[in-house]
């Protein structure tokens, strides 16, 4: 069975954010897979403190919340970060996770080990209508391809205010769409 794992960057509970990343598992679990969200702000972990102590691609020597997030990250065929923007980047709860994936950047780069093969997407939402997604997605894609996933997005812009996302009928279809097509097109 696939496993897809959705990863909640808002600060926010019941956010736009949240709701869209919802529907993307509603729609991995309509096409049968296993679906589990973690809310990274329910979480108690740092940013990468550069401490070399990943350079044996075995672990990350921080002792706290993530550890058990690269357990899940290792097991899923299909990751979808969801974030909203702040100031055109990804939330700090969002960098964070990124920047301590410097345990698999060390694995894929530093000691040549390739990883498990998976489908990787982004759902990001901004406030401002024009809002430019390109800098936060950027850190995310590069993030995805250092955990051997390929990436697809789904950006919204001019969503604000908590929930205004369902103003948009189309918006929770599209993620849904999204979370059937990344089990449905899964690589194994």
């Amino acid at each position: 069975m696939t496993f897809v794992l959705g990863i909640a960057g808002s600060p926010r509970r019941g956010g736009n954010t949240e709701l869209l990343l919802d529907a993307a598992l509603e729609g991995a679990r309509e096409a049968g897979a296993e679906v589990r969200k973690v809310v990274l702000d329910d979480l108690s972990y740092s940013g990468c403190t550069s401490c070399e102590g990943c350079q044996d691609g075995q672990r990350c020597v921080l002792d706290d919340d993530l550890q058990q997030v690269y357990g899940l990250i290792e097991r899923a065929d299909a990751i979808v970060l969801a974030s909203p923007m702040y100031f055109e980047g990804l939330s700090s709860q969002a960098k964070a996770l990124i920047d301590r994936g410097q345990l698999f950047w060390r694995r894929k780069y530093t000691l040549g080990l390739e990883g498990k093969k998976r489908r990787g997407a982004v759902i990001a939402v901004g406030a401002r209508r024009n809002a430019d997604f390109a800098s936060a997605l950027r850190p995310a894609k590069i993030w995805l391809l250092t955990l051997d996933a390929d990436m697809t997005s789904l950006t919204f812009g001019g969503f604000e205010e908590k929930g205004s996302i369902l103003d948009d009928a189309d918006a929770l279809e599209e993620a849904r769409s999204l979370g059937r097509g990344l089990v449905e097109r899964n690589i194994h």
